[in-house]
């Protein structure tokens, strides 16, 4: 175990030392010279070009390592162009190893406590496609669940992103699945960290930003022991510090943070999401301490701006193939940054170009992706009305940290006009006709407004600063505004209707709101210190509660999560299998060892959905006919042809008539069948299974305690 964390951590190392000069180059206006997102640059830029290769070459380690020399290549053309892209202190380069050494070590240790891939959440779907897209050769992917589909209607490449340093390292994706996850969480610690250290030059500040997007929990637990103390409800919680509390404080959605996320550990597209956001937002910053009008917002010379062109959109063209939810709010905050830019440097007619550019370019950049994708399924079948709708409270509960800090400054802004406040009193009232969350977005809204346009000289970098997290607060108020009107309907019935939407863009919210949270703690005390005693007294202790709160949340959580699995402390995720289920693990061991390729591999249908059905090719990645049935439905198959499979897959099991068998076997181009306890609950009353030891038809593969059996004739 400790040679693979090595060997990955020095990758990782490795990737991020090769795309540097690159980043270097594009982010002149950061103190870091963009070195706190270099590790997610270089795998963004290695992925990209792996998978651009992969069409006419195959995607395999060949391609791969040819990517990274690409990647070098380009590199050195940058050092060759400008060598002061390599000039970065010491310090800051130290200052961000440690950070990132600090949050990898932690997050490794909780996955070392609980590394299994159960049916518990969508474990077993993601590392389905994480396998699924290790064992393609070209994308889009196969569909591990739906033998002879394609994942065209997923997106896909957050798994790509795990699968290429697993290609390069060689070590197994029951390893890496973890690893992964640990790497994620540690790269957006990283960039969270540079952010605050750039806003505010301060490293205390950067720390805290880095907690509030990364570490720290919502205030649930003070929440909900006020409402017991006082008789009342929040939500419908049965204990105070489970681990699914503090995300089901919505009644009918889920209102996930990275903390949990992360910690839970489920690879899925909104968890992979989260580092590439916040490299977005560190090329954002970059652009707004920008001077230059027009393209120029990039840099001076032609080689700058084209290099800072492609990376941004680079960075926003792969949120939609990582996680599509993601890719809308970030278009509107990248045009809103040009357009807050331009309008300080006096230059807001020329706004129009970069904006244009980048969003064109981020579609362009991606082009394969979109021909293939068919995405009616996984993206939704349009936007719907909401007719329920967040109670004050609960947001309050989710965002009560942030939302503190942000009114503090806001209300501590020594240029925000107490005239406004006050009338935003009557305009926060009348809000509350419509919905109950209005009272506090509605406000926050036009506060954010108001100084964003609001006259000042900018001597101070503050005032500059002032600006850029403004337009976060103010797109997080407006999605939450979104989430009372709007939702994006994915098939979920009442009263399910808006959970996904919910739970999309509300973890958007909180990685806004937690960069804003940390600046505004940092301007807040400056504030204070002309504030008088009492206040300030008054002020710490309310923000003292709020953050106790989420800390020992974050806390139990993190014991809750250990505490779920009693295995010896591994990063497999598939080794707990040979502690309660031998003979599978040895026999699914087998199949990743032994058979190459993609042939399709029979095992008994799948449940709905969240159950160990499905087991094998989800830890093989080996095809499947039929796997999780709800969840094929969900990505838009029908439940007609969903269920033809299961029948057919039933009767190859329990039937005696070989020939029909075999028709169905070759119908799907089955190669392998697995009997393993499932089938024999399942079918061995029938006596279908044993037709499979005819050695004129099938040949044994496989023999212990689970069978394999070979269709004759096949590879």
């Amino acid at each position: 175990m400790l040679t693979e964390i090595i060997v990955w951590y020095a990758l990782i190392l490795a990737i991020g030392m090769a795309a540097f000069p690159i980043v270097s180059m594009v982010c002149k206006n950061i103190s870091d010279r963009g070195y706190c997102i270099s590790k997610i640059a270089g795998i963004l830029i290695l992925s990209y070009l792996a998978w651009l290769l992969s069409y006419p070459l195959s995607f395999n380690r060949v391609a791969v390592l040819l990517a990274l020399a690409i990647l070098c290549a380009l590199s050195l053309l940058c050092i060759t162009y400008d060598k002061s892209c390599l000039h970065v202190r010491r310090d800051v380069i130290i200052r961000s190893e440690i950070v990132f050494f600090a949050a990898f070590i932690v997050f490794l240790a909780i996955r070392v406590y609980g590394p299994e891939i159960t049916d518990f959440g969508e474990k077993f779907m993601d590392f389905a496609f994480l396998n699924a897209v290790m064992r393609s050769s070209h994308f889009p992917p196969y569909d591990p669940w739906f033998a002879g589909g394609l994942l065209d209607f997923y997106y896909y490449f957050g798994y790509l992103t795990v699968a290429v340093p697993s290609k390069i390292s060689g070590i197994s994706t029951a390893v890496t699945y973890n690893l992964g996850l640990v790497t994620f969480a540690a790269l957006a610690a990283n960039a969270a960290f540079g952010i605050g250290y750039d806003l505010t030059k301060k490293i205390g500040y950067g720390i805290s930003t880095m907690i509030f997007v990364v570490f720290i929990a919502n205030a649930h637990i003070i929440f909900d022991m006020a409402a017991r103390l006082l008789n009342l409800q929040t939500g419908s919680h049965e204990h105070i510090f489970g681990l699914w509390a503090s995300t089901r404080i919505i009644p009918d959605t889920i209102n996930e943070f990275p903390y949990f996320s992360f910690t839970f550990g489920d690879l899925h597209p909104h968890v992979v999401s989260i580092p590439f956001q916040l490299l977005l937002l560190v090329l954002m910053l970059n652009i707004h301490k920008s001077g230059g009008s027009g393209m120029r917002i990039y840099g001076k010379g032609a080689v700058q701006i084209l290099a800072g062109t492609i990376l941004s959109a680079l960075a926003l063209g792969v949120l939609f193939p990582v996680n599509a939810w993601d890719y809308p709010t970030y278009l509107i905050i990248f045009a809103s940054i040009v357009l807050v830019q331009q309008y300080r440097a006096a230059s807001l007619g020329n706004a129009l170009v970069p904006i244009v550019t980048v969003a064109i370019l981020s579609v362009l950049l991606f082009m394969p992706f979109y021909l293939d994708f068919q995405g009616a399924g996984a993206s939704g079948a349009g936007i719907g009305i909401a007719y329920q709708h967040t109670l004050l409270i609960d947001f309050i509960e989710i965002f009560a940290l942030f939302l503190f800090l942000i009114f503090s400054f806001l209300f501590l802004h020594s240029d925000l006009d107490r005239r406004y406040v006050v009338a935003l009193i009557p305009i926060a009232a009348l809000s509350l006709i419509f919905f109950q969350t209005l009272i506090v977005t509605i406000p926050l809204t036009l506060l954010c407004i108001y100084l964003l346009f609001h006259e000042v000289h900018e001597v101070h970098e503050d005032e500059k600063n002032d600006r850029f997290v403004m337009v976060l607060v103010l797109a997080g108020s407006l999605l939450a505004i979104f989430c009372e009107i709007f939702y994006l309907d994915d098939h979920f019935g009442a009263p399910n209707e808006r959970m996904n939407t919910v739970f999309k863009l509300y973890l958007q919210i909180w990685i806004l709101w937690g960069i804003a949270a940390g600046y505004c703690l940092y301007r807040s005390i400056s504030l204070l210190k002309h504030a008088s005693s009492r206040n300030k007294t008054i002020w710490i202790v309310f923000f003292c509660i709020l953050f106790a709160s989420c800390g020992v949340c974050s806390l139990t959580i993190t014991a809750e999560r250990i505490s779920l699995d009693h295995n010896p402390p591994s990063l497999d995720g598939i080794e707990y299998l040979n502690l309660s289920e031998m003979g599978e693990y040895r026999a699914i061991s087998w199949i990743r060892r032994e058979i190459a390729g993609t042939p399709v591999i029979l095992e008994a249908p799948g449940g709905d959905s969240y159950s160990t059905g499905s087991r094998v090719s989800a830890f093989t990645g080996l095809p499947t006919i039929i796997g999780w049935r709800w969840h094929e439905v969900m990505w838009g198959r029908g439940w007609d042809e969903i269920g033809l499979r299961v029948k057919d897959a039933d009767t190859i099991y329990s039937t005696h008539n070989i020939p029909l068998a075999i028709d169905l076997l070759d119908r799907y181009n089955v190669s392998y069948i697995y009997i393993g306890a499932a089938e024999r609950d399942r079918y061995d009353e029938s006596g279908g299974l044993d037709k499979f030891g005819n050695e004129d038809y099938f040949e044994c593969a496989y023999i212990g305690s689970v069978r394999i059996y070979r269709l004759k004739g096949c590879p």
